[in-house]
Formats: C-alpha cells, sequence, structure tokens
C-alpha cells in the first residue's frame, strides 16, 4: 500500500471512532454489484475526510478500499479517486482520468468502471444569516479545514453516502471521440450530475422567509392584484400591501432543517411505538427525477399521519423534504408554527372570491417551483372517510400546471403515492360521520386527546411510490402548441381546465396502480361478502388463499405489492390483531368481525375495492347462469365496466380490458371456480355442491356495491319516467334507498349510501349520453337507460335484483 494509503486508512480509523456512515439500501447493492473489475471512484469534492469515509464505506461493502490504488495490466494508480472540485479556485486534476481513459482505448485493462459517489455531513436546504447555521450544515460551497471540523463534530453521526450507477470508460471510448475530448465530455457529465444529486438531497438555495415575501409582494401579478384590491375595496395602497402582505406569512412555511432533522428522530422513534414496521416500495423510481427537475408528491389521504409519514420516507432515503400544502384548520396554536418549520404551508378551503389571496398563492407555490421545492398536496382535497379514493379537486393541480406554462425550464414530474395501513387513528370519527354525525373541528384539545391512541396496537404501514407523470409529456399528447404559446399572459388556455381533470383521473389511477395489499385488506374483502361477517375458519383460509392466487395470478398492476403470507398466516395475523373473534364448534371454528367493528372494516376493504372489481364482475355473470362464452363475458363487461371504472379509478381501458379478463378468467379456471370446456370453449361454473362454486358466489359478492348503485339509479329513473326528477332530487332518492337496503338486506355500511358516489355515477350517466337533463332541470333518458337496466340485469342474481326492486317500488 502507498504512503498516501496508509495516511488515508490512519484517518480512517480515527474518523470512525466518532462518525457513522448511512448507505441507502439500492446505494448499497450498487458498490455490491461492481463485482471485482477495476473500479475509479469520483467524489465531487477534494478531502481527506471524504476519501476516508469512500474507505469506510467500500470496506463494509466487502470491497478494496479506493486508497489501495488500481493495480492492472497495463495500469498502476496510488488511488482510486479522482476529485471534481478543488478547494479555492483551482482547477480540478483530471490527469488520472485522462490516463484511465488512454489506458482502456489501448485495450489494456479491458474497461474501467467510473462510480460517482457524494458525501453528505447532514443536509441543509437553507440559507440563513446565522455563521453557526452556515459552519454546521452541508451545503453548496466548499467550506475550509475549520469548517469541516464543525460539521465533522455536529453532524459526524448523520453522514449519507450516495453511490450512483456506474459509468463504463469502455462504452465513452467507443464514441471515437480523442481522449482529452474523451475526457472532457466524462468531466462535463459528472459535474451536471452531482449537481442534480445535491439538488434533490440537500434542495435549492431557500431565501429567507422575509425575502421570500418580499419576492412574492414585488411579482407583477400580485402587484396588479393589489392595484385592484384598491380600486374594488377603496384600500390606500399601504392597507392593501399590508394585506397581501398578511397572507403571504399566513401561507408561507418556514423550514428549519435542524427542526427536521430533529423531527427525524422523534418519528423514527412514534413509528416504533405505534407501527410494526413501515414497508416502502418503489422510491428507487423517484430519484432519478428528483435529480432531472421538480417533483410533486401526490398522495392519497388516509389520515393525519400521511403528513408525517411521506416526509420521513423521502428525507430517510436521501431526498429532500416536501413543502406540504395544509388545510389552514391545522394552523392551531402551538402546533402551526412547528409544521411550518417541517415545510407545511397553508392554505384556505375556498380563495374563488378572494382575487388579491389567490394572487399571493399562486406566486408563492409558483416561486417554490421554480427554486426546485419538492411540493406535496393531496388531490383529494380532504381525508376520505370511506376508504376510497375521492375524485380529484382541480385547484391545486391547475395552479401547478399554469406555474409550469409560464416557467418551462425544468422538467415538472407528480410522483402518485399509496398509503396502506392495518388500524387509523381517526377510524372511529370517521365512522361517526359517515353516520351523519357534524364533522368535528381540529382543536389543540382533540389533538391531545388522541394521544392515548398511542397506546392502541396499529400493525404495519405501507408506503408505496407509483408511476411518475411528466408533466410535459402529457401536455404533447393533449396540448401539442403548449411550448408556442405566451408565456407572460395571465390568461388561463381553453384546454387547461380538461387536461387538469385528465392529470386528476391519472394521478388517482396511478395511486390505486400502487397499492399495498395488507392482511386487513384480504380478510376484510373476505369477511364482508357474508351477512353476518362470520365463516367457517377453514373455509375463510381457502377463500383467503384464492383471493391471492388471484392477485398473483393476474396480477393488476406490477407495482402493487401483496403481503408475503398465506391464508393461515393471514387469518392468524388477523386473530392476534383483534380483527377476528372464535367461536368453538364441535363441526369446526367458526370466526367473525363484531357487529360494531364491521363498518369500519369496510374501509380497509374500500382500499383495494378496486384489485377485486374485475373478478367480481366476471363471477356476477354466473348468478343466473350455469354456462355461457367467453365472448358473452366480454359484452357484458364492455357496457358495464367503463361505470365502474370511474367511480374505482381502474387502470385498463376498453383496449386493454379483454386481455385482463381472459388473465382472471385463466385463474378461475386454474383454481375450479369454473370449468372450460375443451372442444367449445365455454365456461361453466363449478357444481352447486362443491366449495368452488361457494367461493365463485363470494367473489362476485366482493364487488358488488358499485353495480348495486348503478341498478339502484337506474330502477329509480325507469319507475319516476322522464322528465320527472331533477339530479339533486334523484341523488336524494338513490341515497335513501340504498340507505333502505343496507338496513333491510345488508350490514350498515356507511359508505354503501354516500351520497357522493351517486352523483358522481349520475354525471358518468350523463356524459356517456345516457341521461339528458333539461333546461329545467330534469331528466330525460331514452332506449338507452332501458338497455343499462337489461345489463344490470344480467349481472345482478335473481334475489339481489328482488332486494333492490322490493325497496324501489314498495
Amino acid at each position: 500500500m502507498s504512503l498516501h494509503g496508509l495516511w488515508i486508512g490512519l484517518i480512517r480509523r480515527v474518523l470512525f471512532i466518532w462518525v457513522r456512515t448511512r448507505v441507502p439500501e439500492d446505494d448499497r447493492e450498487i458498490l455490491v454489484s461492481l463485482g471485482d473489475g477495476p473500479v475509479c471512484f469520483v467524489l465531487e469534492r477534494q478531502g481527506l475526510t471524504e476519501s476516508a469515509v469512500l474507505d469506510q464505506v467500500c470496506l463494509r461493502a466487502e470491497r478494496d478500499p479506493p486508497s489501495r490504488g488500481i493495480q492492472v495490466p497495463g495500469l498502476r494508480e496510488s488511488s482510486a479517486t479522482v476529485f471534481l472540485r478543488r478547494p479555492g479556485r483551482r482547477p480540478p486534476d483530471l490527469s488520472r482520468l485522462d490516463r484511465i481513459v488512454r489506458a482502456v482505448g489501448n485495450g489494456q485493462p479491458d474497461d474501467i468502471r467510473i462510480v460517482p459517489v457524494t458525501v453528505f455531513w447532514g443536509r441543509s436546504p437553507e440559507k440563513s444569516g446565522s455563521a453557526l447555521k452556515l459552519l454546521l450544515s452541508d451545503d453548496w460551497a466548499i467550506g475550509g479545514t475549520l469548517r469541516k471540523l464543525f460539521m465533522i463534530i455536529v453532524h459526524g453521526r448523520d453522514v449519507m453516502v450516495q453511490v450512483s450507477a456506474p459509468i463504463s470508460v469502455r462504452e465513452l471510448v467507443a464514441e471515437g471521440l480523442p481522449p482529452e475530448r474523451t475526457v472532457r465530455k466524462l468531466a462535463r457529465v459528472l459535474r451536471v450530475h452531482f449537481r442534480r444529486q445535491r439538488m434533490s438531497a440537500i434542495g435549492p438555495d431557500l431565501s429567507h422567509r422575509r425575502t421570500m415575501v418580499s419576492q412574492i409582494l414585488q411579482s407583477r401579478s400580485v402587484q396588479a392584484a393589489i392595484e385592484r384590491e384598491m380600486q374594488v375595496n377603496g384600500l390606500s395602497r399601504t392597507d392593501a400591501m399590508e394585506k397581501a402582505r398578511a397572507y403571504a406569512y399566513e401561507i408561507a412555511a418556514d423550514f428549519s432543517y435542524p427542526f427536521v432533522r430533529f423531527m427525524e428522530r422523534v418519528l423514527a422513534r412514534l413509528w416504533d411505538r405505534l407501527y410494526e414496521g413501515v414497508a416502502i416500495g418503489h422510491i428507487d423510481r423517484i430519484k432519478p427525477r428528483a435529480e432531472e427537475g421538480e417533483i410533486v408528491y401526490v398522495p392519497c389521504h388516509r389520515s393525519h399521519i400521511d403528513y408525517l409519514l411521506l416526509s420521513y420516507v423521502v428525507f430517510r432515503h436521501g431526498l429532500m423534504c416536501p413543502h406540504i400544502a395544509a388545510g389552514i384548520n391545522l394552523n392551531l396554536p402551538m402546533i402551526g408554527p412547528f409544521l411550518r418549520r417541517g415545510g407545511a404551508f397553508f392554505m384556505r378551503r375556498s380563495f374563488r372570491d378572494n382575487a388579491l389571496y389567490a394572487a399571493v398563492f399562486n406566486q408563492y407555490l409558483s416561486l417554490n417551483l421554480t427554486k426546485g421545492v419538492p411540493i406535496e398536496y393531496f388531490v383529494e382535497g380532504g381525508r376520505s372517510r370511506t376508504g376510497r379514493l375521492l375524485p380529484a379537486k382541480p385547484g391545486m393541480l391547475s395552479m401547478t400546471v399554469r406555474s409550469f406554462l409560464k416557467r418551462p425550464t425544468r422538467p415538472l414530474t407528480f410522483v402518485p403515492v399509496y398509503f396502506g395501513y392495518e388500524r387509523l387513528l381517526e377510524g372511529e370519527s370517521y365512522i361517526s360521520e359517515l353516520s351523519g354525525e357534524p364533522k368535528k373541528r381540529e382543536t389543540l384539545l382533540g389533538l391531545l386527546k388522541s394521544l392515548r391512541a398511542l397506546r392502541s396496537r396499529f400493525g404495519k404501514v405501507y408506503v408505496n411510490f407509483g408511476e411518475p407523470i411528466i408533466l410535459s409529456d402529457m401536455l404533447d399528447q393533449e396540448a401539442p402548441g403548449w411550448r408556442e404559446q405566451d408565456r407572460g399572459s395571465e390568461e388561463r388556455p381553453s384546454w387547461v381546465q380538461p387536461l387538469v381533470r385528465k392529470l386528476g383521473d391519472r394521478i388517482l389511477t396511478g395511486i390505486n396502480a400502487a397499492a399495498a395489499v395488507n392482511p386487513v385488506n384480504l380478510v376484510a374483502t373476505a369477511m364482508l361478502t357474508t351477512p353476518r361477517q362470520s365463516m367457517l375458519e377453514t373455509e375463510l383460509v381457502r377463500l383467503l388463499d384464492l383471493h391471492l392466487a388471484i392477485l398473483r395470478g393476474a396480477p393488476y398492476s406490477p407495482l402493487v405489492t401483496v403481503c408475503d403470507m398465506n391464508g393461515r398466516q393471514i387469518l392468524d395475523y388477523a386473530e392476534q390483531f383483534g380483527l377476528l373473534k372464535r367461536a368453538s364448534h364441535k363441526l369446526g371454528d367458526i370466526v367473525y368481525i363484531e357487529q360494531r367493528n364491521a363498518a369500519l372494516v369496510s374501509y380497509f376493504r374500500n382500499n383495494v375495492a378496486h384489485l377485486f372489481t374485475l373478478p367480481s364482475l366476471i363471477a356476477c355473470c354466473f348468478f343466473d347462469s350455469v354456462t355461457m362464452e367467453e365472448a358473452r363475458i366480454q359484452a357484458l363487461l364492455e357496457r358495464v365496466y367503463p361505470y365502474v371504472q370511474g367511480e374505482l379509478f381502474i387502470r385498463w381501458d376498453m383496449d386493454d380490458l379483454p386481455a385482463a379478463v381472459r388473465r382472471i378468467l385463466e385463474v378461475m379456471v386454474d383454481r375450479g371456480l369454473l370449468i372450460r370446456d375443451p372442444d367449445t370453449g365455454v365456461l361453466r361454473r363449478a357444481p352447486v355442491t362443491t366449495g368452488e362454486a361457494v367461493r365463485l358466489s363470494v367473489i362476485a359478492r366482493s364487488g358488488l356495491q358499485a353495480l348495486e348503485r348503478y341498478y339502484v339509479t337506474v330502477a329509480l329513473l325507469l319507475k319516476h319516467g322522464p322528465g320527472v326528477l331533477t339530479q339533486k332530487k334523484l341523488e336524494e332518492l338513490c341515497q335513501l334507498m340504498a340507505q333502505r337496503i343496507s338496513m333491510l338486506y345488508r350490514f350498515n355500511a356507511p359508505e354503501f349510501f354516500d351520497r357522493s358516489l351517486f352523483r358522481a355515477f349520475i354525471a358518468r350517466l350523463r356524459s356517456y349520453g345516457v341521461i339528458t337533463v333539461d333546461e329545467q332541470g330534469y331528466i330525460g333518458y331514452e332506449d338507452a337507460l332501458v338497455r343499462a337496466d337489461a345489463d344490470a340485469r344480467a349481472m345482478l342474481g335473481e334475489r339481489l335484483r328482488h332486494d333492490i326492486l322490493q325497496a324501489v317500488y314498495l
């Protein structure tokens, strides 16, 4: 080993008495995958401590440390490290890269891989006037020896090392450029890479909050809004300016990196106490996007825990904490300032009639996006009380799209995020609200009372990242001429509103396509198909195995994750979790869900209802039919599916539907639920005396609610006739009728008679031309509604049709 290697080794031994490093799992796998071939590591900044950290990381990955150099035929180097930046204004020393390129060009060695590595001593996304913070935080500047010493002392226990994918020198040489040009190109690529990586990990240089407010007030759009406020309300310029300033401070976050570091440790302990683990899926898809441009996280909204959980997950995986759009109702005394320091910015529920507030908020959002600050907001607008995704609210999406259109300098990516819980802090309040009780306002006292729930067991929580949606790609598809529009204009192009609607649906579909299926989801799906929420233990195990077979044999999406248990293990888990109770019996134990918990359990069934809707619709075709041709099944589903797809944000479009149906049919045939005639291909349901027939019936009932709402709406329209009901009256009648059916024939599931679901279904009937609304607001229809009624009859069993018609006509 060279003298340099011995010196680095000595520094490493002393340094790591105090220092602790963290390497993301994906990056650790890159190190392991490098194998035994020659490798040269590239560090962004020159420093002995960075070299020592790199040596330690390699040793832990069971690799030779870079300080031992490169010793291969044709090349001898005392160190396997190159630095792109040196202290002061000295140019980088790229001579080692030059020798490597020339050696590979001469064929000895055959190839050397260049591996970029970044070392973060803490991650600070802020600038401030505090000298102490500048000393204690890693940022965009190269510091001196004293500053590095302070960083080691303060941040030595929080050193993050990011290892990027290797670059093949042989592939670069194969391009045929002269060696010196190849070296310059490689250095340029590495500089861009490090700049993007630093942006994604520590964020951009953020101005002080007061400076940002000043920038907002001086912007052209806010100045124009101030002028209008003066004219409309007769205010002086000073008063109008102060009003705008007050709005800006009401909105703006007050991000603090020390607070985020503190909360990271607090939340790590909270999750350990509250949950039995946090499972994270597909976050590797996000890191490249974060390095290339702006990120907008758009998760589903299940719980107030969502805010904390997503920030914690992305920060722990080396990404910048997002700034989160929170409702003004959360700006509570004592709590609001803490949330602001964690990145929350507050917005009023509605500001359509307040032009000045709208201008300030728009400019605040635009300024953050322009600076590269990641943003998070919930497109549903509020927390779902039923477990289903709510239709997207257009407000924040529209503002984001318009902000990008004004300054499309860097790519903007929407990232759908799915949260999956096994128990909710707010579960009881959700059921109360769905049962008709008024929503309780968030208060400090209410928050303190909720802390008692920390003594309960909440199982495991799941965070899955969906397929990123690149806004520019969607704009190219939906509005090809968007790049040529006048970016200085305040007018909204006519195509923005329909594009925002499509974007909202695509985000929600992307969230569902990244679902995490946990044991509670599966038990809820199976048990709630029975009238008394009870089942033989052995039959529940078989049914759970069947659901798993469908999920694994006909995957809904490559991003859906399924718990790695079998039916017996899931049942045992649910029983230990307190979800299932057991009643002993000589003929076999019965497991059941207590009646008081059934409505709450339906929340977790609804989280994954979209995964089992298509299997359920297929099974429904055999309610009253012993045999059916596949072509007939496909034809029925093509007519019913569009209405169900819109309600549950199912991913398959009409072109993809036939293939999805065939995959599910094959699983049903493999499991014996259906029998295919080898000569004709006709499908026959299993004999009624078999367990397979029972399980086919259970699968059918698991997704019946959407079909029943369909039939209730159509039956009410046919009963009253055209030109009699307004849409508002029809919504009211549908809700009341669903309540009656639920009370007479089902367990009391509040989401079954959720008025918003009927409202959305009626809107889809209008969009497909099945019904019309005249100038007086009355609903009319023709033969298309009668055909819709016939389709529903073909898929609902006689008993179910009888129950619904009895409730409607009696």
